[in-house]
């Protein structure tokens, strides 16, 4: 008897990426750590932006929970030694402040590309800042929003025009929803695709402040973001966007130099 075999089903072709999703955990929470583990049980990794000078305080991260965030395949970003608000010091000053807390990142023996302005607040002297202390790129927070107005988009493009004020939605809060969120990326996959960072701060097992949002949620949000692949949708690290080589932080001497 001949037997018949039908012809095997050639594999279905991966949907070409058109929105990339970069998730950005802000301050150097000691609630990163779980998170991190929320990613990664879900096989993505996000950008933990870290403050220096305050790992091993009360609160926040140590150096080891860092270090060991970097081996699991994270990305480690800047966020000022101790989340002052840039635009409230002189242009030297602020200059300091981030290659300081870059070099001290570095120190670590943990490649630093990205730098995120607290509080989202920047001006003119906080890029150039950025960009001389050796970074490839800085996000805000704000900026990008789902209503269509003058002076805002709902989606950066995969290479921003500003690679030293990438814009966001507003930070992920207490009141947060996950159709909120859905909304983010169906919005940018509809206007064609492109970057969507997303800021978030402390992440809890229940809300547990202002800034703050709930495991929960997070990995709510990641279950979906995983049925958005055959549209296009991925999350990947802002550094796998940006791209580029982590560089050397100017020597400090000549950090005041005008």
């Amino acid at each position: 008897m001949l037997l018949v075999t039908a012809p095997a089903q050639a594999a279905r072709p991966k949907a070409k990426v058109k929105t990339v999703v970069a998730l950005g955990f802000d301050d150097g929470d000691a609630t990163h750590f779980a998170a991190a583990k929320i990613l990664n049980s879900h096989g993505v990794r996000g950008t933990f932006y870290i403050n220096s000078g305050d790992l091993n305080t009360r609160g926040k991260l140590s150096v080891g929970q860092v270090r060991a965030l970097a081996r699991q395949g994270h990305k480690i970003g800047g966020h000022t030694l101790h989340h002052v608000r840039l635009t409230d010091l002189t242009a030297i000053d602020q200059r300091v402040d981030i290659c300081a807390d870059r070099a001290a990142l570095l120190k670590l023996k943990i490649p630093v590309t990205t730098f995120a302005y607290p509080f989202g607040a920047n001006n003119g002297d906080s890029q150039q800042a950025a960009r001389f202390c050796g970074y490839n790129a800085a996000r805000t927070v704000g900026g990008l929003a789902v209503v269509p107005c003058d002076y805002c988009a709902p989606v950066e493009s995969m290479r921003p025009a500003m690679l030293y004020s990438i814009r966001t939605h507003g930070s992920v809060n207490y009141d947060t929803t996950l159709n909120a969120l859905k909304k983010q990326v169906t919005t940018a996959e509809r206007a064609g695709g492109g970057l969507l960072p997303v800021v978030i701060h402390k992440v809890c097992a229940r809300v547990c402040g202002d800034y703050s949002t709930t495991e929960k949620l997070l990995d709510d949000f990641l279950t979906w973001l995983d049925s958005r692949k055959k549209h296009g949708t991925t999350v990947r690290p802002l550094e796998d966007v940006v791209g580029g080589k982590s560089r050397p932080v100017p020597d400090e001497s000549t950090w005041e130099e005008f």
